[in-house]
């Protein structure tokens, strides 16, 4: 049964008018589309042309891109090798480490990448080769790429908002440990780890009466000076906020050094980082990442934004042979520009969403949804890196109605003023479908929004 137009009109106002949201007078903009896989029948349409922000929803894009163009089993690779001569367990010579952006290394999501497990796998291949000293550098060699992604400034310091680069390490994050005193008094800062230096760090950040994290870090990589902001509770000894590594090559060095100190091989000069080759390299071993499969759930389920922002700059360097975002938004947007006539739909500047000037339409959106239903030989592996309605990652709070337990997969995305669902549903009558409702503007709550999404494609679902 097809879902009349004033129907679903009446059932958001009236859904939003429990939420305090008029989509039509009260300034907020909202568009639905729920379409039948099978019949290729429009089952709902509302404001279905309407371009707008989509914040996470962009990774679908990203990471559908990245299956048909790279292919679910392409792996990052990072080359150890080195340089000069090695004598009687003596390298005379630099260690050279150069990755191809791979996002994985030493980074949470994958228990084989964790720092000891990577680092005992580097010792491992340099006792087989019988390295016991080195008498040069480590030297980390790979492109640094600009800050020039349309991000705001006061997500470039946080965790959530760490730039991609030529080599990426600990998911390009810091951990801050602070000290909090009286309600009102500045913190302290007692660590940082991995150490940032040469950047200074001041705390501006005040103790608070509440319990949350309320810190915020603002800093760039070309700026020395980063400084926090906002609050945490009072009374706190040892308070944890998190905050992008500004040149994650450097961390990684000063790790690797500690570590093969420790374990016996000496490094008897100052490391020197550098960002150009070398020439007479003798390869040691190619690690190679996850495969693709399981970095896109990393990215889809827990909506991680420096992966999804390094595979756009990976599909630029692959296709059109160099890092940069104009190449990775370049080759998103030839690769479905005749499948789903992208440029009617989208308007992309990067690959997670995190920048406010990403543009799509939720008829571009199913359309690509369909297209990757009906077309992609990937497509099971696609549909496996998306939660899981009432269960898993973004979805976990959301589709929880017990009739449709198991029928809903997809992806949130939000930020200020902006929520939005999409991904594929089993309709209580067994219809296969895709789906995509986005809402920008709105000055209620996420909360209340949120709500009414959920209350209106469960009843559409339910009742279809």
């Amino acid at each position: 049964m097809k879902v009349s137009l004033l129907i679903i009109v009446l059932l958001l106002s009236f859904a939003c008018g429990r939420a305090q949201l008029d989509i039509g007078d009260k300034g907020a903009s909202t568009a639905l589309k729920i379409q039948n896989l099978i019949s290729g029948e429009t089952m709902v349409s509302h404001n279905a042309y309407l371009r707008l922000m989509p914040a996470s929803l962009t990774k679908v894009i990203t990471t559908a891109t990245a299956l048909e163009l790279l292919g679910e089993n392409y792996t990052y690779k990072t080359v150890f090798s080195y340089t000069g001569s090695l004598e009687n367990g003596k390298l005379i010579g630099d260690l050279l480490v150069e990755s191809d952006g791979d996002p994985t290394l030493g980074s949470k999501y994958f228990p084989q990448t964790a720092p000891d497990i990577f680092f005992a796998d580097i010792l491992k291949h340099l006792k087989r080769i019988g390295v016991q000293s080195v008498e040069g550098s480590i030297r980390v060699l790979g492109a640094q790429v600009s800050y020039s992604a349309p991000r705001l400034w006061e997500d470039m310091g946080n965790y959530y908002g760490a730039s991609p680069q030529g080599f990426n390490w600990h998911d390009n994050t810091a951990v801050i440990t602070l000290r909090s005193g009286e309600v009102g008094t500045e913190c302290k800062v007692v660590s940082v780890d991995p150490d940032i230096k040469p950047y200074r760090l001041r705390c501006k950040a005040v103790a608070a009466s509440h319990s949350k994290d309320s810190a915020y870090v603002y800093g760039l990589g070309e700026i020395e000076q980063w400084w926090i902001e906002g609050s945490i509770p009072q009374h706190r000894s040892s308070f944890k906020i998190k905050a992008a590594l500004p040149k994650p090559q450097e961390a990684f060095v000063n790790y690797l050094m500690k570590y093969l100190d420790k374990e016996g091989v000496e490094i008897h000069c100052n490391r020197k980082i550098s960002l150009k080759g070398q020439r007479r390299r003798t390869p040691i071993f190619t690690y190679q990442s996850p495969p693709l499969s399981q970095i896109i759930k990393v990215v889809n389920h827990k909506s991680n934004n420096l992966f999804a922002d390094q595979l756009l700059l990976t599909l630029g360097k692959e296709i059109k042979g160099r890092w940069s975002w104009d190449n990775g938004n370049a080759v998103v947007r030839e690769f479905w520009q005749d499948k789903i006539d992208f440029d009617t739909h989208f308007r992309l500047r990067d690959g997670s969403g995190l920048t406010p000037k990403n543009l799509v339409s939720v008829d571009g959106m199913v359309k690509l949804l369909e297209w990757m239903y009906r077309n992609s030989d990937h497509f099971d592996v696609y549909a496996a890196s998306l939660a899981r309605g009432g269960e898993s990652g973004t979805l976990r709070s959301v589709f929880k109605n017990p009739d449709l337990k198991g029928r809903i997969i997809g992806k949130s995305g939000s930020f200020e003023g902006v929520l939005g669902y999409c991904g594929y549903a089993t309709s209580l009558a067994g219809k296969k479908t895709a789906f995509c409702m986005i809402s920008n503007n709105y000055l209620v709550s996420t909360r209340q929004v949120r709500m009414v999404m959920d209350d209106v494609i469960t009843h559409i679902l339910l009742e279809n």
